[in-house]
């Protein structure tokens, strides 16, 4: 007896298909056999209770407690619910929510929908990567004398463009300019500033690679400017904090990332609280792409950042990683920045140069938790910690389905590997 890769729909799928169930049969019985855990946060207690009541009454396993939001958005007296059930039981409570007009079977089949890999497509402008194929990997540009690993390699624009360059034959499939060092010991710079840096390697780079060109930055004016220089990305670490952020990324077509922070670069407060630390990362993330999508950004040109070491200590980060899948609920790309941070440093006991195995494994572990992009600076071995990261996970292996690929090479039908 064994258990058959417990929480691996797809692959429960696959080996009912080989057994001979019929493919309609065996999605159904997967829903019908498959367990999840729900998380409602500040529930007002009337509608908690009737939740509760109908959850047990199709079979679910319902657990109430007091909100963690009391007070924070959520009624003084609302109630936080972790449901347990399958997948039919939280489809015939979605039923019955529907009654209630909150919304809140919306919010349920969304969740359901959320704990697959897949992503779909990333569009940037006239470029797109189909991450639901592929896991993307970010080069880090840094155009500065003051970021905390490569401050300096590459602050001079010709060599910076060799950089870029050299990280798309290394397989990177986007670059990302940075200009204004996070780093809290950076000296302070304005836009005029940040655009004189990262604008002759964006435009360099745009015109001589097929890649995307993203820029890491919090400013409406440098994205704007370098939007006009041929970016496509705006990598930005405050999460839309400039009001006029989602306006121009909207107008100029772009892609962007909204990364969650608390505080702001350069300043984190001497002390922080989550209520959850989960719960408010995504909290933060749906506020904030609602503010892109309303500001005309379309919604296949959002991928999200949960903020690794923005305001956060390193139990909550691995914590993170270890809850990457709870991000699936926002329905958008994850993609994670820890390339050789403190937060693998403090782990290992080593400096920046030194945390490149570390890196790997937080890659890898990401990737085998739903992360659809990492951002980092060793492109050319992170690229082979992708490759076999997605082949792990059953993606693919150069575009061709896992279950077509043998081991010599030969690509074979599918019924010959389920037979």
């Amino acid at each position: 007896m064994r258990v058959l890769n417990p929480f691996n729909d797809k692959q429960t799928i696959t080996d009912l298909i080989a057994l001979g169930v019929s493919r309609r049969e065996a999605e159904l019985n997967v829903r019908r056999g498959s367990g999840r855990t729900l998380r409602f946060d500040g529930v007002p207690p009337v509608l908690a209770q009737g939740i509760v009541a109908e959850f047990g009454r199709v079979g679910g396993v319902a657990n109430a407690g007091p909100s963690a939001y009391r007070g924070h958005g959520a009624p003084d007296d609302a109630l936080d619910l972790i449901l347990l059930g399958t997948v039919i039981q939280f489809e015939m409570l979605a039923g019955a929510l529907a009654a209630t007009g909150g919304g809140l079977e919306g919010a349920v089949h969304q969740a359901l929908a959320s704990t697959t890999w897949g992503a779909g497509v990333l569009r940037m402008g006239p470029h797109a990567i189909d991450l639901g194929r592929r896991v993307g990997v970010m080069g880090i540009l840094n155009v500065t004398p003051d970021s905390f690993f490569d401050g300096g390699r590459y602050f001079d624009p010709d060599r910076a463009v060799e950089r870029g360059l050299a990280m798309v034959q290394e397989g990177a499939d986007i670059i990302d300019v940075g200009g204004d060092s996070a780093n809290g010991e950076a000296a302070a710079i304005d836009a005029a500033e940040e655009i004189r840096r990262v604008g002759p390697v964006v435009k360099a780079l745009s015109r001589q690679v097929a890649v995307p060109i993203a820029v890491d930055t919090h400013r409406a004016e440098t994205a704007a400017a370098v939007l006009d220089l041929g970016a496509t990305l705006i990598n930005d670490i405050t999460g839309l904090s400039d009001p006029e952020m989602a306006s121009v990324i909207g107008r100029g077509d772009a892609g962007v990332c909204v990364m969650h922070i608390l505080g702001v670069p350069k300043s984190f407060p001497a002390k922080w609280h989550y209520r959850t630390v989960l719960g408010d990362i995504i909290r933060f993330l749906e506020t904030r792409t609602d503010l892109a999508i309303s500001a005309g950004v379309r919604r296949d040109r959002i991928c999200i950042d949960p903020g690794i070491e923005f305001g956060k200590l390193i139990g909550q980060d691995l914590d993170i990683f270890r809850r990457i899948p709870e991000l699936h609920v926002l329905g958008f790309p994850i993609l994670i920045a820890a390339s050789r941070k403190t937060m693998i440093g403090n782990v290992l006991g080593l400096a920046s140069k030194e945390r490149l195995e570390g890196t790997a494994a937080v890659n890898a572990f990401s990737i085998a938790r739903g992360a659809h992009i990492i951002r980092v600076h060793d492109v050319q071995s992170m690229v082979r910690i992708a490759r076999m990261s997605e082949a792990l996970v059953g993606l693919t292996i150069d575009g061709t389905p896992m279950e077509r690929c043998r081991s010599d090479g030969k690509i074979v039908d599918v019924e010959e590997t389920l037979g």
